[in-house]
Order: C-alpha cells, then sequence, then structure tokens
C-alpha cells in the first residue's frame, strides 16, 4: 500500500506492507515493503524532526498511515502508541464500529 507521507514541508513516498498483527491489541501491523521504503521513512522522520520530539514525528507518521488505511478498508482505524514491534501498530475503532451497528 502506497502511503504519501508530508514531514518538513517535503513529500516522501512509501510502500508498506500491511499485515495482521500478532500481539493480543494490535490488528493490524504497517511496515516499510523493502530496505529503500525503510530508508524513505528514515529521511521522512528527520525532515520532520526540526523542533520536534522523535516520538512526535513517529507519532504523526503512524496517524498518516492509519488515516490512509481507514480510508481504504471504510473503517475507522487508530494508531497505536508505544507499539512494540517492527514497523507501525494499528487498531480499528471498535466503538465506532459498534456505535454504527445500532
Amino acid at each position: 500500500m502506497k502511503i504519501e507521507i508530508k514531514s518538513g514541508g517535503k513529500k516522501f513516498t512509501v510502500n508498506f506492507l500491511v499485515i495482521p498483527s500478532t500481539t493480543k491489541d494490535v490488528h493490524l501491523s504497517a511496515m516499510a515493503r523493502t530496505s529503500k521504503d525503510l530508508d524513505i521513512i528514515q529521511s521522512a522522520i528527520e525532515a520532520g524532526r526540526g523542533n520536534n520530539d522523535l516520538s512526535d514525528v513517529q507519532n504523526m507518521i503512524g496517524l498518516i498511515i492509519a488515516k490512509a488505511v481507514s480510508k481504504k478498508l471504510k473503517l475507522p482505524v487508530k494508531p497505536k502508541s508505544n507499539y512494540d514491534g517492527a514497523g507501525y501498530g494499528l487498531e480499528f475503532d471498535l466503538y465506532s464500529i459498534a456505535k454504527s451497528l445500532k
């Protein structure tokens, strides 16, 4: 899944592999598809650093990924903060999904 990341006034296009997660509290994992894509993510992080904290930039990228996945699936998805696995953790917003079923 190709996702465009805007960071530090620049645009970065990254190809992500989105797979089911094996951890209990995360539904999906989004990882760079190739080492070249991983290098592009690192460049986006460095471009966004400026006066920002590293974790803030990484959280922003996670939010961009979650919005792109949510748009494609047409289901509410949110980034998982403090995800310890590889890539970015994503979880379905189950409360929003349940609310739409009423």
